[in-house]
């Protein structure tokens, strides 16, 4: 029997069966028709490559940040100086921004500088979290890499309702609703992953954590899929990452939201499920 491998092939084989076959098709039920899975170090090749956009740009924001916190006189004139000068929004934008996180320092510098910490947390643990040889052979890496997890998806949250609800003014009537909706998931989620798993329920954790994932990595997709932002928007991009995520949580069996929601109506979740899953 000939077999056709497509995209990268694997060279381990394993007994299954009459015959010997590669070790990834005998994986290929749990995946349910994804077709060939990837292995945990790609996996977490491809976080790490999500990640970048949003650790340079909390690197390069929160040095300009930091910056005009610790020395709040220096963007005064600074911004005096270019403005008058300068005709153009988006100096009047930048110095805008400058000035009202000089002035309203925690619920402005010091909240957007959690925001940016947070997600780097996040982001930066994710690759970790979902590396399931991690979670096999170093359960302990894996625990403090899920703690960073949730704790950088609620400090993203909090911060990002915080200067929403705060400052509402500062947003337009469209993103008040998309920062209050994304914030709230990203408070939400991680807690709800842990509180999952906390009472056992390891899918309904996962499902959680991918969700969790889905949101937070919305701001990395609208730099990588900057061609489909043109068409859809940032809003756009957001939703399909999230989209995806749902689909990747049905997929490979976990908790989706309408099977959660059918615990919350009496229906057992320890029959639904089950821990013992890997």
């Amino acid at each position: 029997m000939r077999i056709h491998f497509h995209g990268y092939p694997s060279f381990h084989f394993s007994r299954v069966g009459v015959g010997w076959v590669p070790k990834w098709l005998t994986m290929k039920a749990q995946c349910r028709g994804m077709g060939k899975r990837l292995t945990p170090t790609m996996i977490s090749i491809l976080l790490v490559l999500v990640a970048l956009p949003i650790v340079f740009n909390s690197a390069q924001t929160g040095n300009v940040v930091g910056n005009d916190l610790n020395n709040p006189e220096e963007v005064y004139d600074n911004c005096d100086t270019l403005a008058p000068e300068s005709d153009e929004d988006e100096t009047a934008e930048f110095c805008g921004d400058r000035l009202h996180r000089t002035e309203h320092a925690f619920n402005g510098g010091w909240a957007l500088l959690g925001h940016m910490v947070g997600g780097s947390l996040l982001m930066f643990s994710a690759p970790i979290t979902f590396n399931s040889n991690v979670l096999k052979k170093r359960k302990g890496l894996h625990r403090k890499a899920g703690y960073a997890f949730i704790l950088g998806g609620v400090i993203t949250g909090i911060s990002a309702l915080s200067m929403t609800i705060i400052f509402p003014n500062r947003f337009s009537a469209f993103n008040v609703f998309t920062n209050l909706l994304w914030g709230t998931l990203l408070v939400g989620s991680p807690l709800m992953a842990l509180r999952a798993i906390l009472a056992g329920r390891v899918k309904s954790h996962r499902a959680w954590m991918i969700r969790c994932y889905a949101v937070a990595a919305g701001p990395s997709g609208h730099r990588w899929l900057f061609f489909v932002v043109d068409i859809i928007g940032d809003f756009g991009v957001s939703l399909l990452i999230f989209l995806i995520g749902e689909m990747i949580i049905r997929r490979v069996g976990l908790k989706t939201l309408r099977t959660m929601m059918s615990i919350d109506k009496g229906v057992s979740g320890q029959n639904l499920d089950n821990p013992s899953t890997k």
